[in-house]
């Protein structure tokens, strides 16, 4: 594990009966990185977690695409494996230079009312939100979906980042490229897509320095990193 630092409050004992668990200010627990790398898996584990202990917390996910873009992808490539190829990958060269830019503002609108009842009014109620996908894997994701690698660091990735709350705790989760295309072997990856996805998350950390936990996967069993995750919530881990 490799800590680079924690964007959280902190945290501050519960008064509940027989409850040990060191309540978190942090209004966002957010897993992010490649598919492959076990974020789903460890967000329901730790809700979980934090619900049995008695926090008051929200399941959350902003996904790639969002209500408008996905219905009129799936109106564009309505055969399913059409579908996952085109999302993994993006349009064909011609058809994406023409459409990138509106494709863009047409992402930009339908991720803001996702994020909105998603996660933002979640936690002004009050609410941890747990979330496995969230605006740093919408970035890199449209990234690579519109071939433009400049979207990472362009001024709607610069407004996606300031949507991160503060009190949040970001836990960046990584695995070796054989780990991640052995895991994720009916999907339409491939060795390059996977090892592009996986620098330019790496890529986003460092140009917007972020302060994350990471957390490569590989050669750790799924209670492992459950346990890692824990302890940075029962600990006074928080600057």
């Amino acid at each position: 594990m490799q800590e680079t630092g924690l964007l959280c409050f902190k945290p501050m004992r519960a008064q509940k009966k027989h409850q040990d668990l060191l309540l978190m200010q942090c209004r966002l627990v957010y897993f992010f990185g490649p598919d492959g790398t076990g974020k789903t898996t460890q967000a329901e584990l730790i809700f979980s977690y934090l619900r049995r202990n008695g926090v008051l917390t929200m399941r959350g996910r902003v996904k790639q695409h969002h209500t408008l873009s996905y219905l009129l992808l799936k109106l564009l490539r309505p055969n399913n494996k059409d579908y996952l190829k085109t999302n993994f990958f993006g349009f064909d060269t011609q058809l994406n230079s023409r459409i990138r830019r509106p494709w863009e503002i047409l992402e930009i609108i339908s991720v803001i009312p996702a994020i909105a009842y998603r996660v933002a009014l979640p936690s002004l109620l009050g609410y941890t939100v747990v979330c496995d996908r969230y605006v740093i894997d919408t970035v890199v994701v449209l990234s690579r979906f519109l071939d433009d690698q400049g979207f990472m660091f362009g001024n709607t990735a610069r407004l996606l980042m300031k949507l991160i709350p503060k009190q949040a705790l970001l836990i960046h989760l990584d695995a070796d490229t054989e780990t991640i295309l052995a895991r994720k072997k009916d999907e339409p990856l491939t060795q390059q897509l996977v090892n592009q996805y996986r620098a330019s998350y790496k890529n986003i950390i460092h140009a917007f320095r972020l302060r994350v936990v990471t957390i490569d996967t590989t050669n750790i069993s799924v209670l492992n990193v459950q346990e890692t995750v824990q302890n940075l919530l029962e600990f006074d881990k928080c600057q």
